[in-house]
C-alpha cells in the first residue's frame, strides 16, 4: 500500500479539485479513470493497485484535505477509512465516525455531533455464523449445516437431544408425527431405529406403512417416516446417520424431506392484489403473479410430500392481503377467493382502518401504507387463526410491508417467519438515506427504512431470488449489502444493519409456470383463437384509446418490452435508442405493453412522467409506423401466447431496467422460446449466461444495447441458438416445482436450528420490540396526524 499511496493522495486532490465533495460509486470509477489516464498510469502497478482499492467503493466524501471512504475489500466486506496528505498510511475509522462525518456533510457539524439514535445488530448475531468467501453469499443453509454440525460433533449429546425435541415437538392438525414420548433420549431414540429398521427388514418394501403403523407406533415412531416399509428404513437408516456424524449433508437432506409445514400464510398487502384485471395497476405487477405462482407450488410440493411420507393430511395456502371496497371492477373487495390451479388456496383480505376504526375505500399507494400496517396485523391475526383453525406452520412476508406484518404475527403466533426478498427501495432511490428529508412527503423512507431493518432481522431465515440480491459484484453493492452500513441524518444512524454475510440469506429463484410458459413450437398446446385474437390486437389493429401506433410492416421481428411505467423500467429509454438507430427501424418494429399510455389516467408522478417522456421520444424520432403501444393487463394465458407470437415473428425480448431484482419475465420469455436482450443490473444478468442463452448488455450504453437486439434479429444462427439455449436454461434452472421444494427444506432446517438458539433470539426479540416501539410507531403516528 505504501507505494500507491503517493498516487491515492493525488487521486483526492483531483477530486477535490472538481469541486464536489461527495462521491458514489459510478462517479468515483469515472474520476479514477480519467485521472490515471491524465497521468499515462492506467496501465501501471501503482494504477492498476489504485483500482483495486477503490474497486466497489461505494461512496467517498472530502471534508477540508481529507478523503473519507468506505472501501470494499471484496464482496459483503466493508472497511471505512481516512486518508490526509500527512498520512503515512491509509487508516481504518470506526463506523461511527465515518457516519458522522457523512451527516456533517448534509446537516452540518453542530447538529451532526449531537448525540443521536445508533442502530447496531452485530452484537445480536455475534456468534451467528457468517461467511467469508463471497462466492458462499446467499447459500446459507448449507454454509449454517457445515459450521453448526462441526460444533455438534464436539457436543454431540446437545445436538441429539435438540434434534429429539424437534422431532418429538412435531404436530399436524394437533396430533403427534415422527415421533412420540416413548422415545425419552438421544440413546433411546438410536436403539428403536435399529430394532425397528430390523424388524421391518423382513417385510416386503412396498409393504404400505399403514400395516406398520401399530408397531412403529409401540417403538415410538409416528407417521411421516414414509408411505411403504422400503421408504421408512431408508429415512430411519440416514436418521441413524446423522446421530451417529455430522455429516451435514445427511442432516439437510433428512429434515428436508420430513412432512411438517401443512398450513403456510403469505403476507403480501400493498397494491392491488387479486388474480384477473389487476396487472399494470399501481403498485402491481410481477409480486402478484410471483406469489400466486409460489402459492400453488407450495401446495403441490406439500402434498407431494405427505404422500411420499405417508401422512395423511391435506395442505392449505392462505395469501393475506388488503381488502379495497372502492375495487374499481376488481375482486379486491371479496373477503375470501379461492386461488386458481389449487385444492385449498386462498386469498383472503382484511381491510385497512383508521384511528377511528373506519375502513379506508380507497387504494393507497405502498409508499403510504405504513400508518395502517399494525391495526391491519392485529385485524388479520384472528382472521389467519380463523381462516386455518389454528396457528400457520410457516409465514412467507413479501416485501416491506409483507415482512413487517409477517414479523408481528409470526411474533404473535410464535411461527417461524421466511422472508422473501423482492425490491428494496433504498437501492432504487439515489440518496435516499441522506436526503431522506426532503423525499419524506412522498416516499416515507424513514418508516420504509426501518421496517426493513426490523423485519428482515427478526425473521428465521431470508430469501432472495438472485446472487445480486445479496452480494452484489465486484464493483456493485447488493441490495441487502446496501443496508448494512448507512446514516439518516437527523433520524439515526446505521453501524449495522442487514449483514449480506451472516448465514440467514439464501437464493431460490423463482420459476415460469410450465403449464403458460412452454416454448412456440409446441403447436399442439396453443389455442389458435387466442393467437390470432392477440396477433389482431398488437400488430395489426389500427391505434384505439388503449393503444397507439400503426405499423406499417407487422410482420417484421418485434423488439418487445412488458413492464410498468416506471422509470427505472427505462422503457423510455428503449424507445430512446430504437429512434436512434437506424439498424433497428429498419429490421424491426418496436411493440411495448405497459400499464397506461395515457398520462391522465394515472396519479402516480412518477408514471406520468415515464407516459409523457415516451409520447416525446415518439414524435422526436418519427417512430409512426415503427412502434405500436399498448395499455393492457394481460392474463396468463395471454401473456405466454404474446411471448410466442413474438418468437414466431422470430423477434426479441428487450429487459432494459436501470435495476430489477429478478427479471421473472425475462424467465417467462425464455421458456417460450423468445430470445433476450437483458439489462446487467440485477437479476437477469444471473437468469441469462451472455451469448450463451441471450445478451447481457449496460441499458446506459444505448448504442451496445442496440447493437444486441439488431444481432438477434438479424442473424439467423444467433436468433436460433439463443432460443433453444434459453428454453433449456428455465428448464434445468428457474421451474416452481424446485422453488418450493428449498423452501419447505429451508423452513425445516431453520426450525430446527432455532432449538440451539444461535441467533440469540430473545435478545434479539427485545431489540426489535424497542425499535418498533421508540422510533416505527411514533414515526406512523405522526404520519396519520399529518394526513388527516
Amino acid at each position: 500500500m505504501t507505494d500507491e499511496l503517493p498516487l491515492i493522495k493525488q487521486f483526492a486532490a483531483f477530486l477535490k479539485s472538481t469541486g464536489e465533495t461527495f462521491f458514489l460509486a459510478d462517479q468515483i470509477q469515472r474520476g479514477l479513470g480519467e485521472f490515471l489516464a491524465s497521468l499515462n498510469k492506467v496501465d501501471t502497478a501503482a494504477g492498476r493497485a489504485v483500482r483495486r482499492t477503490f474497486r466497489g467503493c461505494p461512496e467517498m466524501l472530502i471534508e477540508g484535505d481529507t478523503l473519507f471512504a468506505v472501501l470494499r475489500p471484496r464482496m459483503g466486506h466493508k472497511r471505512c477509512v481516512r486518508i490526509s496528505p500527512e498520512s503515512e498510511h491509509i487508516e481504518e475509522i470506526g463506523r461511527g465516525e465515518y457516519l458522522q462525518v457523512k451527516d456533517s456533510y448534509v446537516q452540518g457539524h453542530e447538529l451532526a455531533g449531537k448525540r443521536g439514535l445508533v442502530i447496531d445488530f452485530s452484537p445480536y448475531f455475534r456468534d451467528f455464523p457468517k461467511i467469508n468467501e463471497p462466492s458462499e453469499m446467499g447459500e446459507g443453509i448449507s454454509f449454517l449445516n457445515r459450521h453448526l454440525s462441526a460444533q455438534m460433533y464436539q457436543n454431540p449429546d446437545v445436538f441429539g437431544r435438540a434434534l429429539l425435541r424437534y422431532l418429538r415437538d412435531r404436530e399436524l392438525d394437533g396430533r403427534p408425527i415422527l415421533a412420540n414420548r416413548h422415545l425419552s433420549d438421544p440413546e433411546t431414540l438410536l436403539g428403536e431405529q435399529a430394532a425397528v429398521r430390523s424388524w421391518l427388514g423382513d417385510l416386503p418394501p412396498d409393504t404400505p406403512y399403514t400395516e406398520v403403523e401399530h408397531e412403529l407406533r409401540v417403538h415410538g415412531f409416528e407417521a411421516g417416516w414414509g408411505r411403504t416399509v422400503g421408504q421408512i428404513r431408508e429415512q430411519l437408516r440416514l436418521l441413524a446417520q446423522v446421530l451417529e456424524s455430522s455429516d451435514p449433508a445427511r442432516f439437510e437432506r433428512l429434515l428436508g424431506r420430513l412432512p411438517v409445514i401443512r398450513t403456510v400464510l403469505m403476507v403480501s398487502p400493498h397494491g392491488w392484489f387479486a388474480q384477473d384485471d389487476v396487472l399494470g395497476k399501481p403498485d402491481t405487477g410481477g409480486q402478484v403473479t410471483y406469489v400466486l405462482d409460489q402459492a400453488r407450488a407450495l401446495e403441490s410440493s406439500m402434498r407431494h410430500l405427505f404422500y411420499e411420507s405417508g401422512v395423511d393430511a391435506q395442505p392449505k395456502v392462505v395469501v393475506l392481503t388488503r381488502l379495497i371496497p372502492d375495487a374499481e371492477g376488481t375482486t379486491c373487495n371479496l373477503p375470501r377467493e379461492q386461488i386458481h390451479g389449487t385444492e385449498d388456496g386462498w386469498i383472503i383480505r382484511a381491510p385497512f382502518r383508521n384511528d377511528s376504526g373506519d375502513v379506508i375505500p380507497h387504494w393507497i399507494s405502498r409508499f403510504q401504507i405504513w400508518p395502517y400496517l399494525e391495526q391491519f396485523a392485529e385485524d388479520a391475526r384472528n382472521l389467519v387463526v380463523t381462516e386455518l383453525l389454528g396457528r400457520p406452520d410457516l409465514i412467507v412476508g413479501h416485501y416491506s410491508d409483507g415482512n413487517l406484518v409477517a414479523h408481528r404475527l409470526a411474533e404473535d403466533l410464535d411461527v417461524t417467519h421466511c422472508a422473501c426478498v423482492h425490491a428494496l427501495e433504498k437501492t432504487k432511490y439515489i440518496l435516499s438515506d441522506m436526503h431522506w428529508g426532503e423525499m419524506e412527503h412522498d416516499y416515507r423512507f424513514s418508516m420504509q427504512f426501518t421496517a426493513d431493518l426490523l423485519a428482515y432481522n427478526s425473521a428465521d431465515f431470508i430469501v432472495s431470488s438472485s446472487y445480486r440480491e445479496v452480494g452484489g459484484t465486484e464493483s456493485e453493492q447488493g441490495m441487502i449489502e446496501a443496508y448494512d452500513v448507512y446514516s439518516m441524518p437527523g433520524l439515526y444512524r446505521v453501524q449495522s444493519g442487514l449483514d449480506p454475510r451472516l448465514a440467514r440469506h439464501n437464493i431460490v429463484p423463482p420459476g415460469a409456470s410450465e403449464e403458460h410458459f412452454f416454448p412456440n413450437t409446441d403447436s399442439e398446446r396453443r389455442v389458435e383463437g387466442v393467437t390470432e385474437a392477440l396477433t389482431r390486437r398488437f400488430f395489426q389493429a389500427e391505434p384505439t384509446e388503449m393503444s397507439l401506433g400503426h405499423l406499417e410492416d407487422p410482420d417484421r421481428p418485434p423488439i418487445f418490452a412488458m413492464a410498468r411505467m416506471d422509470k427505472i423500467k427505462n422503457l423510455s429509454g428503449l424507445v430512446e435508442l430504437f429512434g436512434r438507430s437506424p439498424g433497428l427501424r429498419e429490421h424491426a418494429n418496436l411493440l411495448l405493453v405497459s400499464s397506461v399510455i395515457d398520462a391522465s389516467a394515472s396519479h402516480d408522478q412518477e408514471e406520468i412522467a415515464e407516459v409523457n417522456r415516451v409520447h416525446e421520444l415518439i414524435g422526436e424520432h418519427n417512430l409512426e409506423g415503427h412502434i405500436r403501444w399498448c395499455a393492457a393487463r394481460l392474463d396468463k394465458v395471454e401473456t405466454g401466447e404474446i411471448y410466442r407470437i413474438a418468437a414466431d415473428r422470430r423477434g426479441v425480448f428487450a429487459q432494459p431496467a436501470f435495476m430489477e431484482t429478478f427479471g421473472l419475465t425475462v424467465v417467462e420469455a425464455m421458456a417460450c422460446g423468445l430470445p433476450v436482450v437483458v439489462t446487467c443490473f440485477g437479476g437477469p444478468s444471473e437468469i441469462v449466461i451472455d451469448d450463451d442463452c441471450g445478451y447481457v448488455r449496460n441499458p446506459n450504453d444505448q448504442t451496445a444495447f442496440a447493437g444486441a437486439l439488431e444481432a438477434v434479429v438479424t442473424d439467423q444462427e444467433v436468433w436460433n441458438r439463443f432460443s433453444q439455449a434459453g428454453i433449456r436454461r428455465v428448464q434445468e434452472a428457474f421451474t416452481w416445482g424446485r422453488h418450493a421444494t428449498k423452501l419447505l427444506e429451508l423452513t425445516n432446517v431453520y426450525t430446527y436450528w432455532n432449538y440451539i438458539d444461535v441467533m440469540n433470539r430473545q435478545a434479539l426479540d427485545r431489540y426489535v420490540h424497542t425499535l418498533y416501539h421508540i422510533l416505527y410507531r411514533p414515526r406512523t403516528r405522526a404520519m396519520l396526524e399529518e394526513t388527516t
